[in-house]
């Protein structure tokens, strides 16, 4: 058995980019292996056993469509990201015929190849080697390890990207473990009747910090994710409204944010909470849509105000004609449900232009920032605001929509 469950195996002719995607991997945790042989990659398939593949396009011996089809044929499920310097319909293609082939794609980079995309990727492709237990998770809490961070969102304001908001993350600096984010822990509280208790921390941080920017002279709206173990708690609203009373906030200023198959499975409940967070003057987002199955005629019955577009359509975009018109087609659905529409995973310029053409009111990702401690965010979004983001040269307005 390999010690190390992330193991990275590098295929381009080209020794730099090797080099390069290798230190960007070590840096991650990954165990590297890089060739720039065709015949050797198969031979390190089988070998090295990698998690995760990137794979050029263009090799001299057998070209990257080759090694997809011998890829899918030998049954690999390592996560496969192809690279290359040909333009992105082609990569598009490329994509969906490793899907076709019975691939795991994590997705295509267009060459040169740029640092924090390819390491946002891989990032993504990591896999915890850790086991949590529910133990552990209820000696953080009581030991008071959870922790609040806070990713900034920009929206769309006379023609320029401005930070007026931040979504909370909860994360666990753990003694011996180090920062340990959500994927590790969450569905452990969740599974143990741990989720209350950390959902309060987040939204008591979140509220208590919300008031803080305000009275500091930078109002943001803050969101927070809401478990849907916690959809049939009636008393909910009432416990949240209480905080916002504790620490004197606006309730405007704070969004709830629930997933779209979690906001469907006892619909009816869930309209009576949400109901009344909209009657309390909460916000309510619903999240990751486009990735559940719920019916239209049920969503537009909820009493939402923001519809966030899934990150793996709005990182797709620049290269896949077809998830840019999902993006487009949520963008459109939300303006003509009188929502606003707000796109995660935005990594850079180029998607964020691609979202002011489209006219996505709001944006979240790296490009702006990475989640960060409260006490930084004022100094980040003083700075993105002073940069003057446009995306477009043309400034609009929700109006025009």
């Amino acid at each position: 058995m390999k010690a190390n469950h992330n193991r990275l195996l590098v295929l381009d002719d080209e020794p730099g980019i090797c080099e390069f995607v290798g230190e960007v991997a070590e840096g991650l945790g990954f165990e590297v292996s890089l060739t720039t042989q065709a015949a050797e990659f198969r031979r390190r398939v089988s070998s090295f056993e990698p998690s995760v593949v990137v794979l050029d396009l263009q090799m001299p011996e057998a070209d990257g469509i080759e090694q997809l089809r011998f890829l899918g044929e030998t049954g690999c499920d390592a996560k496969v990201l192809v690279v290359s310097g040909m333009d992105t319909r082609v990569l598009a293609t490329a994509e969906h015929l490793g899907r076709s082939l019975g691939v795991d794609m994590l997705g295509t980079q267009q060459k040169p190849l740029m640092l924090d995309v390819l390491e946002a990727t891989l990032e993504r492709a990591l896999v915890s080697q850790r086991t949590i237990t529910a133990a552990d998770v209820r000696r953080g809490l009581d030991e008071h390890e959870f922790t609040v961070y806070y990713q900034p969102k920009a929206s769309r304001i006379d023609g320029r990207w401005v930070i007026d908001g931040v979504e909370a993350l909860v994360r666990w600096k753990h003694p011996k473990l180090g920062l340990v984010l959500p994927d590790e822990f969450v569905a452990v509280a969740e599974d143990n009747d741990l989720i209350a208790a950390m959902t309060d921390l987040v939204f008591r941080d979140a509220i208590a910090n919300c008031a803080s920017w305000r009275d500091a002279g930078t109002p943001l709206a803050v969101a927070v994710n809401f478990s849907p173990r916690l959809l049939t708690d009636l008393a909910f609203p009432d416990r949240l409204n209480d905080l916002i009373q504790e620490f004197g906030a606006d309730p405007a200023l704070l969004i709830v944010e629930v997933t779209e198959s979690a906001a469907m499975i006892e619909p009816a409940t869930t309209m009576d909470i949400l109901t009344r967070l909209r009657v309390k003057n909460f916000g309510l987002s619903v999240d990751d849509f486009g990735t559940g199955f719920s019916s239209l005629k049920q969503l537009y019955r909820m009493p939402f105000n923001e519809i966030k577009v899934d990150s793996s359509f709005v990182r797709e975009m620049e290269r896949d004609p077809e998830a840019r018109t999902i993006v487009e087609t949520v963008v459109y659905l939300a303006h003509k449900l009188g929502m606003t529409a707000c796109a995660e995973g935005v990594e850079n310029e180029n998607t964020l232009e691609i979202l002011a053409e489209l006219r996505c009111d709001r944006v979240q990702g790296y490009l702006i920032s990475q989640p960060v401690p409260a006490d930084r965010i004022a100094e980040i979004a003083a700075s993105w605001n002073d940069s003057g983001r446009t995306g477009l040269r043309l400034a609009w307005s929700r109006d025009e929509s």
